[in-house]
């Protein structure tokens, strides 16, 4: 099978709206992300120049916070600023109840996925993560076509405002994703219309989209991918297996993203996996009730490596991938 997909080029209508304006500061444009680079007065990265990149129907950008609102406190601070609201979640699980294979090298439904997202929603719901939208009664997102995974990140990355003026704003955004695929790939469904292998995503389009030249409100905001991507197996396998500015915050594009990902074929009775993220979350949750103080989120990883590592069936699963850029420590509450 080819894993070769082909992208379509950004439409000339996918402009970013912005209502804002830059004064007089001295603005470097190198190497880095702030206020000017947000507003397009610099030409795009020449390593970008050429990419294809997806395209989003009728996704319009509109700028919702200004980074120079960002106080010095929580720009100098060794920590990440701890809201009230930990922050907002969403759980994307292909190749789940629902689907339908239609041959039998097409790929297999994923027995165990409806209750692994059911563990993972309780568990987020205990700490104090949030859906995307107030009125929404689940953070899970089923069976999603490369279309619809793109739209939806998009909607996450960039039109939800995590710093509300006046308000209380969220610690963090957590993305979930569990679905077939390997390092850096995530398989998405067909179209209705499509024929042939189903496509994928890639990791870095999804990371790309929460950058904070996106969406100002992600400025200084923890970013936390934890992505599985299972080793592909098909039906005939085992299936159950405005502003002005007067200085410049400068914050690199890449910082701030935190990406725990699994991509080893974990599956027994149950997804080894998805349980021991969910047995380390619900520990933290019973500390938070119990008023304990709360954990840097490095030693909650390595609380998840070790879960992982003690319970895996097979001594020869690797342990899964923590890449960080976080430049501060951070508590979710």
């Amino acid at each position: 099978m080819s894993d070769n997909q082909d992208e379509p080029q950004r439409g000339d209508s996918e402009v970013m709206e912005v209502d804002a304006k830059v004064g007089d500061s001295q603005m470097d444009g190198k190497g880095g992300y702030d206020q000017a680079d947000a507003l397009g007065l610099y030409p795009e990265d020449p390593s970008s120049q050429g990419r294809q990149q997806p395209a989003f129907k009728d996704l319009k950008i509109h700028v919702i916070t200004e980074i120079a609102d960002i106080r010095d406190d929580e720009f100098n601070s060794q920590t990440y600023k701890t809201c009230e609201n930990v922050g907002k979640a969403v759980i994307v699980s292909n190749f789940m109840e629902g689907y339908v294979p239609t041959g039998k090298r097409d790929l297999a439904i994923r027995q165990y996925a409806t209750g692994d997202c059911v563990k993972l929603e309780n568990a987020l719901r205990r700490i104090g993560f949030q859906p995307l939208e107030k009125d929404e009664d689940s953070m899970v997102y089923k069976n999603l076509t490369k279309s619809q995974f793109i739209a939806l990140y998009s909607k996450v990355a960039k039109e939800i405002n995590y710093r509300p003026k006046g308000q209380e704003g969220y610690t963090s955004v957590l993305f979930f994703v569990m679905s077939y695929g390997r390092s850096g790939l995530i398989r998405c469904h067909r179209e209705p219309e499509e024929k042939g292998d189903h496509p994928f995503v890639e990791q870095k389009h999804l990371q790309e989209a929460f950058q904070p030249q996106n969406n100002h409100s992600l400025a200084l905001k923890p970013k936390l991918f934890i992505i599985q991507t299972i080793p592909e197996a098909t039906s005939e396998a085992d299936a159950i297996g405005g502003t002005e500015v007067t200085t410049t915050k400068r914050i690199p594009r890449e910082a701030d993203f935190l990406t725990y990902a699994c991509d080893q074929y974990c599956i027994k009775d149950n997804n080894v996996f998805i349980d021991s993220v969910v047995h380390v979350l619900n520990n933290l949750a019973k500390e938070k009730e119990e008023r304990k103080p709360a954990m840097e989120i490095q030693k909650v990883l390595i609380r998840m490596n070790k879960q992982y590592k003690d319970t895996r069936a097979n001594k020869s699963w690797k342990l899964p991938c923590v890449t960080s850029s976080l430049t501060k420590q951070l508590i979710l509450f």
